[in-house]
């Protein structure tokens, strides 16, 4: 299995990424598993808790694979990204595993909370742009 088919698939019409020059768009991304399942959903009895840190690390992972699958090295590529968090309180936790993800320099980023996100499992999303010199990727 290709590492672009172990990536969930968009549920609407657009692209999980886009390339134009050296920079690559990269969709927004929850922690959506390839099976339709959502990362980080834990059920316990009729409640329902959301691990923020695991939604986190599972957005993450995925943006470096879409980075990859551009032709690019992955996370260390992007400049730029855009979290979006469903609750203010998670802002901790979730700054704590997405800091773990860049010991060294980390993209610029903006983080807005939203009422809510495609799915109500989902409590993060993160949309990115890497630059990936078009000599690199091929």
């Amino acid at each position: 299995m290709t590492a672009a088919a172990a990536l969930p698939r968009p549920l609407g019409a657009y692209a999980r990424w886009r390339r134009t020059g050296d920079l690559v768009f990269i969709a927004g991304v929850s922690a959506r598993l390839p099976s339709g399942e959502i990362d980080g959903v834990l059920r316990e009895g009729d409640g329902v808790r959301h691990d923020v840190a695991a939604q986190t690390r599972r957005v993450l992972q995925t943006i470096d694979a879409l980075v990859q699958e551009a032709g690019g090295a992955g996370l260390a590529d992007c400049v730029d990204m855009q979290a979006f968090l469903v609750r203010a309180e998670d802002f901790a936790t979730f700054n704590a595993a997405y800091g773990a993800f860049f010991p060294g320099e980390a993209p610029t980023r903006t983080t807005v909370v939203v009422r809510a996100l495609p799915h109500p499992d989902m409590v993060v999303e993160i949309k990115a742009v890497a630059c990936v010199p078009v000599a690199s990727s091929q």
